[in-house]
């Protein structure tokens, strides 16, 4: 199976030398997802930031896959 490679936009969380081992792109976007979501939830590190980014690509370095979350809260 191939490897794959996720950047994001917070640099703390690129994937290992390794790569992801995945089995598809259905299983790749689940990882994304989580990915994103764990991002999200970190609020000590993001404060501030309202918009984050996943870019997934291969062994080549050829794109596969982007993923982008905006969040917004304020108080009323």
């Amino acid at each position: 199976m191939p490897s794959y490679f996720i950047s994001t936009s917070d640099k703390a969380r690129s994937h290992e030398n390794e790569g992801l081992v995945l089995s598809g792109t259905d299983d790749f976007a689940q990882d994304i997802r989580q990915l994103l979501a764990t991002m999200l939830h970190d609020e000590d590190r993001n404060k501030g930031r309202t918009v984050f980014t996943a870019n997934a690509h291969d062994a080549y370095g050829d794109p596969i896959m982007n993923a982008r979350v905006t969040m917004e809260a304020r108080k009323l």
